[in-house]
């Protein structure tokens, strides 16, 4: 295992500095996330941006816009791109995993996956997808006519990906598949709906709950495959720890 523990993908031993280590990822502390967290900083959001609607002076509103789930400068948004990066590592352990037990094609799967979280990553960071718009539904959905584009590349992802799901172990499949499908509501299914109202009704308080509601349930989706591929990683006796390289000296 010498070549995995250069990678910190190791099996979970005894630490022997504790207190090198910064942060160990644990299911435990996800499920709290999701069933806590992710709640909590929902009803911020939404407190948060009733404040803005009243008006405030300059600072109240800057502090304001740090806690609102749909602003790509907030705190939830940060936290947003490191599960996005985090998901990417695990898929990477596994990949590591399951190569040392059998060099197969299907592994290959592992490398994408970890990819195209860190892509998500980025572009949840960038924003990239809005200047993905498709002009002829630019009227339907007021400037998130970029949804039409994101449609067919879920769904060409998703046929691609009938083998990884097919293949064994089969339960995580299942659970990363349930986690994939909550993100996807949020980004496609509730963000339409928010595009649709914004063109109806405008940008009222009401549409500033459909976007909450939008981000969280991607929060929630990204989460629950964090939480998937944890779960799957503390059985397999694995680990992945972010540590401090100052203190391993």
């Amino acid at each position: 295992m010498s070549d995995l523990a250069e990678s910190d993908v190791r099996h979970s031993e005894p630490d022997e500095h504790p207190k090198a280590c910064a942060l160990q990822l644990s299911p435990r502390w996800m499920r709290y996330f999701i069933v806590f967290g992710i709640p909590a900083l929902a009803l911020l959001s939404v407190a948060m941006s009733a404040i803005k609607v009243e008006g405030g002076n300059f600072i109240v509103n800057e502090l304001a816009d740090r806690f609102i789930l749909n602003n790509e400068f907030s705190i939830p948004t940060l936290i947003s791109i490191v599960l996005m990066f985090v998901a990417s590592q695990l898929c990477a352990l596994n990949y590591l995993y399951y190569r040392r037990l059998m060099r197969a094609p299907i592994n290959t799967y592992w490398v994408l996956s970890s990819l195209i979280l860190l892509a998500m990553a980025y572009d949840e960071s960038a924003q990239i997808h809005e200047s993905l718009r498709w002009s002829l539904f630019d009227n339907i959905l007021n400037g998130q006519s970029w949804i039409f584009v994101g449609v067919p590349i879920v769904v060409v992802l998703g046929l691609l990906s009938i083998p990884f799901l097919l293949s064994p172990p089969r339960r995580l499949k299942v659970e990363l598949l349930k986690g994939a499908t909550i993100f996807v509501f949020g980004a496609l299914v509730i963000e339409g709906v928010g595009g649709l109202y914004k063109v109806g009704f405008g940008m009222d308080f009401v549409y500033v709950l459909i976007s909450v509601a939008e981000e969280a349930t991607e929060l929630t989706g990204i989460s629950y495959v964090n939480l998937a591929l944890l779960n799957h990683a503390a059985q397999k006796g694995l680990s992945v720890t972010f540590c401090d390289p100052a203190g391993r000296e």
